[in-house]
């Protein structure tokens, strides 16, 4: 968390630093007018130009997994360091979930194996995400599973059985 946080979020030991990942665009804001390719009007590279008046969502609402307190993301798991937001605590079809989101068109592989190994040790599901580009507009997301059985189960029909990979 950047200083100066008011809100009543409990406070992590770390802080964003350089990292302005969930701003660049590879969340989706209406509110901000950010998605993938674009990122947030006020995300000046180093952080945020309206940082003491931003709006409550999403941004001092959002807390990226890195960020939260007692978080399990090692130092190297920071958004701009490993290529990936990464959102703990979600739950997708009433699954508790983490949620992979590229910082760039896909996660580094270096990363998902990471998750991958951190999912099947917390005994969470993951879901992974990618992004589609055409020329170097991105137009869409695909989405990976992995996880135990029912849970390939739940999501197959929702993303597909090419994209779950088996446990």
């Amino acid at each position: 968390m950047r200083a100066g946080l008011t809100d009543n979020r409990p406070m992590s030991a770390r802080d964003c630093g350089s990292c302005t990942a969930c701003c660049e665009g590879w969340l989706v804001s209406t509110v901000t007018n950010m998605y993938p390719g674009h990122p947030c009007s006020h995300c000046t590279g180093q952080g945020c130009a309206i940082y003491a008046s931003r709006p409550q969502d999403p941004c001092i609402n959002f807390v990226c997994g890195w960020l939260q307190e007692d978080s399990p993301l090692p130092e190297n798991m920071r958004p701009d360091q490993a290529g990936v937001i990464v959102l703990l605590g979600r739950s997708w079809q009433r699954w508790p979930i983490i949620d992979a989101i590229p910082t760039g068109e896909t996660i580094p592989e270096e990363s998902v194996e990471w998750l991958k190994a951190y999912a099947q040790e917390a005994r969470i599901p993951l879901i992974l995400r990618d992004y589609l580009k055409k020329g170097d507009k991105y137009v869409g997301q695909t989405t990976r599973g992995f996880g135990p059985p029912a849970f390939r189960d739940t999501v197959k029909y929702a993303i597909g059985p090419k994209d779950i990979v088996r446990m």
